[in-house]
């Protein structure tokens, strides 16, 4: 393993390790703030869906940075690894402070710029721009998948009339809600990533390593995030939550299942927004 190899495995560990940690914070809060499990178990059920997610869930994204950016060496890796570093540094800092951001939103637009000012490298720019595209929609997909799904979910409560199973109801929605989150969030947002560890190690290192990376950030990255948004995701109301979740996984799902690295911040934003109209306008 030459310098720039190694260069590229550890950008590309840390990077799931501090977006494993960040990303989390939605299907760990939700647990920990509806005390559906023990702290414990949320943080261990949370570790291992994200686990599965990269390791399994993340095959169908490596194509999205090795593949779809090629040329010459060593510019391809001096690029690409330029790239993730100054995006995962960004990524950190603006997260920190309290603004979302999409860390596959900084790296394809940064690499789009670096192969127009270089001869030596060159894009698929077909993927690119429907990656750019879906950007775009998915959000407005998760509203509409989140509010078809909390109709259905309305409909499943209301029947049953006893309060102990309606409670156990919600509990297994919230729990499944959580762990869909947090496997959705390794296969898409650490697929990624995994696909720029490609560039220097083989699959069988790769997704194990970056898998543990993400859920060991679970364990020493996420806890203020996690209380945060939790409380916020809790106030929306157990059904607009698990809803809003479920809804825009499905979505993230689907893209990911056709290699597309789409904005998880983004989708899960668009799933809340449809619950906050809901609920401004059950207010009414």
């Amino acid at each position: 393993m030459n310098l720039l190899s190694l260069g590229l495995f550890l950008v590309g560990l840390i990077s799931s390790f501090v977006v494993g940690g960040n990303n989390s914070a939605t299907s760990l809060g939700i647990l920990i703030s509806t005390n559906s499990m023990r702290r414990k178990y949320s943080y261990l059920i949370s570790a291992v869906s994200m686990f599965l997610g990269v390791s399994v869930g993340a095959i169908s994204l490596q194509g999205s940075i090795r593949g779809a950016v090629t040329g010459l060496q060593p510019y391809l890796s001096i690029a690409v690894l330029s790239v993730f570093l100054a995006s995962v540094v960004s990524f950190y800092y603006l997260n920190r402070a309290g603004i979302p951001s999409s860390l596959s939103q900084m790296i394809y637009p940064s690499l789009a710029i670096l192969v127009i000012l270089s001869k030596e490298l060159s894009f698929d720019w077909g993927k690119f721009w429907f990656t750019v595209i879906s950007w775009a929609f998915t959000p407005l997909l998760a509203i509409v998948s989140s509010l078809v799904l909390y109709y259905v979910l309305v409909r499943i409560t209301t029947k049953e009339k006893k309060i102990i199973r309606e409670m156990k109801i919600y509990k297994f929605l919230i729990i499944s809600s959580a762990v869909f989150t947090s496997f959705v969030t390794g296969a898409n947002a650490i697929g990624i990533i995994t696909s720029e560890g490609l560039l220097s190690e083989p699959a069988y290192v790769v997704f194990p390593l970056y898998a543990l990376a993400a859920s060991l950030g679970i364990y020493f990255s996420s806890r203020k995030a996690s209380l945060v948004v939790g409380f916020r995701l809790t106030r929306m109301g157990y059904l607009s939550a698990t809803s809003a979740l479920l809804g825009s996984d499905i979505i993230s799902e689907i893209f990911t299942l056709f290699g597309v690295p789409i904005s998880i911040t983004q989708t899960v934003m668009g799933g809340n927004t449809r619950a906050q109209f809901q609920k401004l306008w059950s207010g009414r």
